[in-house]
């Protein structure tokens, strides 16, 4: 079958084991609960080989790569090699749950600050298997700070699709500022 044909197949089709999960979120008339989706989640056995088709790479940051998409559903494999990070972000409109299939990555809650900035709370290692769900006004980052050459791969449900994050700044200052002219 040519690369071609397959992106033409049923997503339940190319991707067997995440047949159960597409046939709930294609039924989806709604935004879905993140609960639901964190409980899918953490039943849906899957490895880097059932998804392999989809396991491209960006070179320059993390990748969004399309399984599965509707109106009120978007199933993505996100790839990563090491260094790769999300901006600071939170969901704000869309339930986002997602699973570590192979590597660890890691995720970082912020807080916001009366500054506007946000500040770091907590960082959490996310092993394989590992289920983040992120709700409306949860803010975080997450990365993969794992060796070079150690790749982070992982299975995202949006719901509705994502449009856009809200994002945040961790600290932005340009530096001290001096009377002293030799600095």
């Amino acid at each position: 079958m040519t690369t071609a044909a397959m992106t033409t197949e049923h997503p339940a089709k190319r991707f067997p084991k995440l047949a159960p999960l597409i046939a709930y979120l294609e039924g989806l008339r709604g935004r879905a609960d993140l609960q639901t989706l964190a409980d899918l989640l953490s039943r849906q056995e899957i490895t880097r080989r059932d998804i392999e088709s989809v396991c491209v790479f960006g070179t320059h940051g993390y990748r969004r790569n399309i399984i599965s998409r509707g109106d009120w559903h978007e199933l993505l494999a996100l790839t990563w090699r090491s260094g790769h990070c999300t901006p600071i972000h939170d969901h704000k409109g869309s339930s986002c749950a997602f699973r570590v299939v192979e590597g660890t990555g890691t995720e970082i809650r912020f807080a916001p600050t009366p500054s506007g900035l946000v500040c770091p709370v907590f960082a959490n290692p996310m092993t394989p298997g590992y289920v983040c769900a992120a709700a409306d006004e949860d803010i975080h980052q997450v990365a993969n700070m794992q060796s070079p050459g150690t790749d982070l791969i992982t299975l995202h449900i949006y719901s509705p699709p994502i449009k856009k994050m809200n994002t945040y700044q961790f600290a932005c200052s340009e530096g001290a500022e001096t009377d002293d002219q030799r600095c």
